[in-house]
């Protein structure tokens, strides 16, 4: 690592915490971080070696930047990546503070002060000065165009909470970060995992003396490249200019075919009529199994197709309802714990050795690197210190173990999934606070218990693609393939999640006061959900005369009145086994067809989007081996990672023109 490559990823990732939110409710030139392959990072990274590095070589005197040092910086930038977006920061301030606002227009929750079943220090202190505190934060403080200043944002009304929040954060980033570490070796090198993102980024890197990678020598690349830049680039032009220039249509419509399903329409299937091509899907699907391209496409029609045959017996699998006890949850969670299961059993020696080295508890036969051991003391630390806030505010410590087990499976489940399919949009959601209602009950754990964990869960879990750990996983992947010191990579990338937290937080509340928070967005409506359902729980429990005693019972006790929901539980082990059985299928048989990834997406809006534009990857790379055999398969790989890069320039230089328009202009572009 260089001093120059540390110092330009850190400058890079505390600009991307600064002004991430003030780029996404304000410029609204694209969302900066995008998705789990964000187009600032990845499209940043092509406008970089494209245009700006080689003028750097021509100014001569080492101005142009090796391979390592580029790959340095995109590594510290993703380690940034989790915070700023929807994965927390944007997240943390309507989730602490509209309760306050909520409880003031909606009927009932001011009666049944439903914003004081969790912890004071969970939410904002609004006592001091609320029409500052509270409406600020609504309506904006700014006047006019004119920015309100640092010192103008009411910060005694957050002191106390983030007292709260921001070590329970640290401790979550750290162990997932950790974890990261850990899972490395394993997928990287044992088991060879394909990690299609990284790989395409270090098909484009620099050599060691800074000049050009020899792709872009490639005609076959240029080709890829120039159809996505100038299809996106013609797209976002009809934008300005609907009346002179014909958009080329990425979607088509089977929307007549709908009559021939019914079953998959009423499974909720319609956007799968709408099939959309998204062009850097495509050319991932070229680079990866054939297994799991399949299982991507076919996934979401077969899901689909069961939810259409249980709907028509009256059981409704596909619910809307977010956070709440519905099946679809349960089906998600069993899918995310089977596949979670395949991947500690594949790895379990190299794991068990990791943790003996790390806690020295003798010699082990397997290698084990020394950033698996720091990541493996970064990650116990983390999970123990997490655990013991979580017992401070009133969980108890076997429903923390077991909550936190499911927020880990989260991350680790959605990293997998980025490293084999490449898969960067990724929505099914699985609630830790869910999983526990539906095996305890509300009656043993209370609205007190269950708020709390639900509050938790929107900190957390409500954007699962945007959480850290499957960046982290892509930045030491990013590191590694440039053989840059790994352990020296979880250093760095620990102080850049410290020093990202602490500016990213601090600058979204600031933003926030100075624009307003925005009415309609997911942070916003995810900061409802808790409370809404705390609501559902107190009012059923109080017709059942039973609110008394779930709000008094406590530790062990709890398990007296333990009420599981068994069709939940069902559905979730159902779904374990079948994820479990093609994972062991996949082990056992050559030719098996299927890969329990699919488990992930089932019939989730992210899976639906970018079925089509798997299965297409797919077509095309069978086509190509099958008449052209493995030689023309390699030679074709420049054209599809020419796909991605025009597809990541293309999205990005819409982003750069809209910050210059709004610079110019003073306000976001008309389109």
């Amino acid at each position: 690592m260089t001093f120059r490559g540390v110092f330009l990823g850190l400058i890079s990732a505390i600009a991307l915490a600064a002004f991430c939110y003030f780029c996404d409710t304000e410029i609204r030139a694209g969302m900066t971080v995008s998705s789990l392959m964000p187009v600032v990072a990845y499209g940043g990274l092509v406008v970089f070696l494209v245009c700006i590095n080689p003028l750097l070589r021509r100014m001569g005197s080492g101005g142009s930047l090796r391979g390592s040092e580029v790959a340095v910086i995109l590594a510290l930038f993703l380690f940034a990546c989790g915070i700023p977006g929807w994965g927390l920061a944007q997240m943390l301030p309507p989730a602490v503070m509209m309760p306050h606002h909520d409880a003031r227009i909606t009927p009932g929750w001011k009666d049944a002060h439903i914003t004081e079943l969790v912890p004071k220090q969970m939410l904002a202190d609004v006592s001091q000065n609320e029409s500052v505190a509270l409406d600020g934060f609504v309506t904006g403080l700014a006047q006019g165009d004119q920015h309100i200043r640092l010192s103008d944002v009411p910060w005694s009304a957050w002191t106390r909470t983030l007292w709260f929040w921001m070590p329970l954060i640290v401790a979550l980033f750290v162990a997932v970060g950790g974890l990261a570490a850990v899972f490395h070796r394993q997928w990287s090198e044992h088991e060879q995992i394909p990690y299609p993102i990284p790989m395409f980024a270090h098909a484009l890197l620099p050599t060691e003396d800074g000049r050009q990678n020899s792709i872009f020598v490639n005609r076959l690349f240029w080709i890829g490249f120039g159809i996505a830049f100038v299809i996106l680039m013609n797209n976002y032009a009809c934008r300005w200019w609907p009346q002179i220039l014909i958009p080329i249509p990425l979607s088509l419509n089977f929307a007549p075919l709908m009559d021939l399903f019914p079953l998959l329409v009423k499974g909720k299937a319609s956007l799968m009529f709408y099939p959309q091509i998204i062009l850097p899907v495509v050319g991932l699907a070229y680079l990866i199994g054939s297994d799991v391209s399949v299982s991507m496409f076919v996934g979401p029609y077969i899901y689909c197709l069961i939810a259409g045959i249980f709907a028509g017996y009256g059981i409704e699998l596909r619910s809307g309802k977010m956070m709440a006890l519905t099946v679809e949850p349960f089906i998600f969670a069993g899918g995310y714990f089977g596949i979670l299961a395949m991947v500690l059993f594949t790895g379990r020696r190299y794991y068990g050795s990791v943790f003996r080295r790390s806690l020295g508890l003798g010699r082990v036969q397997d290698e084990v690197p020394d950033y698996a051991v720091l990541g493996m003391r970064l990650f116990l630390a983390g999970v123990l210190l997490f655990m013991a806030q979580l017992t401070l505010v009133g969980i108890d410590w076997y429903l923390a173990l077991i909550y936190t087990f499911f927020l880990l499976m989260i991350h680790i489940v959605v990293s997998r999934s980025i490293a084999e399919t490449g898969a960067f949009h990724v929505g099914t959601f699985v609630y830790p606070g869910i999983m526990l209602w539906g095996m305890f009950g509300a009656q043993a754990l209370g609205p007190s218990t269950l708020v709390t964990l639900f509050l938790v869960c929107t900190m957390f879990a409500a954007a699962p693609g945007w959480c850290p750990m499957p960046f982290i996983a892509q930045a030491l992947k990013v590191a590694d393939l440039s053989q840059v010191r790994l352990a020296s990579t979880v250093r760095w990338g620990t102080a850049v999640i410290l020093i990202t937290l602490v500016v990213a937080v601090p600058a979204t509340i600031y933003w926030q006061y100075d624009l307003g928070s925005p009415s309609a967005s997911w942070p916003r409506s995810s900061s409802r959900y808790s409370f809404e359902n705390g609501m559902e729980i107190v009012n059923k429990l109080k017709a059942q005369g039973m609110l008394e005693t779930a709000s008094s019972v406590r530790g062990l006790g709890r398990l007296r009145h333990v009420q599981p929901s068994v069709g939940h539980l069902t559905a979730f082990a159902i779904t374990a086994l079948l994820a479990l059985a093609v994972g062991i299928g996949r082990l056992r048989f050559a030719k098996w067809p299927l890969h329990p990834v699919m488990f992930l997406f089932l019939g989730g809006y992210q899976g639906m989007l970018m079925s089509f534009s798997y299965g297409l990857g797919w077509l095309i790379k069978t086509g190509v081996t099958k008449y052209g055999g493995g030689r023309l398969y390699h030679t074709l790989k420049p054209l599809m990672i020419g796909l991605i890069a025009g597809s990541m320039m293309g999205s990005f230089v819409p982003m750069l023109i809209g910050v210059v328009y709004y610079f110019v202009t003073g306000g976001p572009p008309k389109i």
